[in-house]
């Protein structure tokens, strides 16, 4: 995704202020920048970044309140397009920078600076004034003075505000579309103090209207009349003014700056959910847990996988131990099981028949390890400290996704050290979704888990799956055939089949 850097303009702005639930490494095990192309179908930069952020972030969007106006929308096109079309005119790429003015609202600008403007701006045209009073030459120079004052004043702040010559009118837009949106009654019931928000910054659209008006300038007009504009900037120091009347106003206004941002930025979210669901094959909404039940997951599915099986999961008191071989569907369903309770939490939608979890769950996960050679640790030793921390966390209220742990050791030490860290999680109350080729697992941990595998066949030389969760343990030895299917020498595959036969 090419502008993905600026998508997460205002993940990175939040993250400095707020601690984010979702580790950086689970985004990268369930390939949410994947997902996000999927999901998005927003119609606005800002609501990109919304969206982006909590499906980043893993929190709670408060989307299952706003069923009744999705399901408005759903049927109300005047609404939809008049919500549709006054995001798409927050959909110019400038819009992304936004997020910078509510990381950083202030221009760097000294209280003599500020003094200097203050003055300065009215002396031209108080010289000016008295030389047409008095005819007096002598005056010209203080005149040509304060002009050429003016002009370094002028220059000076200029090449401060440069950054925000983009995104300072675009904040003028999305004021201007925010106060259209808050009109309706139906938009404006998701934030109650919306109007309010509006009301606090009504002052300052008078001071971002300029940089507005200097852009268009700039841009659509003949060069004769920038020139001409330019020196009457100057002369007054209108944008210098500007620029620090506007710096004290972003400071004093943020706060309500970034409640109109979220307002429009969660309405975008709330249609693209709209628009999503109709493309869907089907969902449901997240529910509530049945009585003695952990997780109920009828015909779930991955939306990023094309015609994806569907699978059936329920669990009451144990976690989910998944055998079986590569590529037979394992690691995908703990995905799609991960993906289904992160889109409860941001979207209020499942891709699944029914979907029965404890949403406040927090997701975290080990599917991909790397080496970290930067820091000199080993895939081994990263994995190592990535489930200690596992282990620190486990109190109970977390959702673990884990794929094969342990695979940089021995066979021996690898069930070993794993029975020990799954039951450790399991019998701190969380929920566990694991997989493994190790079938001796099932038997270590059946206080605590429920066993089930995908598995394979070899069907005339070529290798099926049917990606169908089963429950038991895998019975299938399918690798060796699957070797003697590519091609091996029959006496590498016979000497395989030896050794187990011993």
């Amino acid at each position: 995704m090419n502008n993905l850097s600026e998508i997460s303009g205002y993940l990175h702005f939040k993250e400095k202020h707020d601690k984010l639930i979702l580790p950086a490494n689970c985004a990268e095990d369930l390939n949410l920048n994947e997902l996000f192309g999927r999901l998005d179908n927003c119609h606005s930069c800002i609501g990109q970044q919304y969206l982006y952020y909590f499906l980043l972030s893993g929190k709670d969007s408060g989307m299952g309140k706003q069923e009744k106006l999705i399901a408005t929308l759903s049927t109300d096109s005047e609404l939809r397009n008049f919500l549709t079309k006054t995001l798409d005119k927050l959909k110019h790429p400038d819009a992304y920078s936004i997020a910078s003015i509510l990381e950083n609202p202030v221009i760097n600008m000294s209280q003599w600076e500020k003094r200097c403007i203050q003055i300065c701006r009215f002396l031209p045209l108080l010289f000016l004034a008295l030389l047409l009073i008095n005819h007096s030459l002598i005056i010209l120079i203080p005149l040509i003075c304060s002009f050429l004052a003016n002009i370094f004043l002028h220059y000076h702040n200029k090449a401060k505000i440069q950054e925000y010559y983009f995104s300072i009118p675009q904040l003028l837009q999305l004021i201007k579309k925010a106060e259209q949106l808050a009109q309706r009654q139906e938009l404006s019931a998701t934030s109650p103090e919306i109007a309010n928000d509006l009301k606090v910054v009504k002052g300052l659209k008078r001071y971002i209207s300029y940089f507005r008006f200097n852009l268009r300038l700039e841009s659509d007009m003949a060069i004769i009349a920038y020139l001409i504009a330019e020196q009457v900037r100057i002369f007054f120091l209108y944008e210098a003014y500007a620029v620090f009347r506007t710096s004290d106003l972003l400071k004093d206004k943020i706060y309500a700056i970034h409640n109109i941002y979220r307002f429009v930025g969660f309405l975008d979210m709330i249609v693209s959910v709209t628009e999503l669901r109709e493309t869907l094959p089907y969902y449901c909404l997240p529910g509530k847990n049945s009585e003695g039940e952990r997780l109920r997951a009828q015909a779930v599915y991955h939306p990023l996988i094309k015609d994806c099986i569907a699978n059936d999961l329920v669990l009451h008191d144990k976690s989910a131990l998944i055998t079986g071989s590569n590529m037979s569907g394992k690691t995908s369903f703990i995905r799609t099981i991960g993906i289904n309770l992160l889109a409860a939490k941001v979207l209020d939608t499942c891709f699944a028949r029914c979907f029965e979890i404890d949403t406040d769950l927090i997701l975290l996960s080990s599917i991909r390890q790397n080496d970290n050679l930067a820091e000199g640790k080993s895939y081994f030793m990263q994995e190592v400290l990535t489930i200690k921390d596992f282990v620190n966390q486990s109190n109970g209220n977390c959702m673990f996704l884990l794929d094969e742990l342990f695979k940089g050791t021995n066979t021996q030490e690898r069930i070993a050290i794993t029975q020990a860290v799954l039951s450790w999680l399991a019998e701190k109350g969380n929920l566990v979704l694991t997989s493994s080729h190790d079938i001796k697992l099932s038997n270590l941990l059946s206080n605590n888990y429920k066993s089930y595998h995908f598995c394979e066949a070899v069907k005339e030389d070529v290798l099926y799956f049917d990606y169908k969760l089963k429950t038991g343990i895998t019975t299938e030895r399918n690798a060796i055939k699957l070797l003697e299917s590519c091609g091996y020498p029959p006496e590498l595959t016979r000497s395989a089949h030896l050794y187990l036969s011993d």
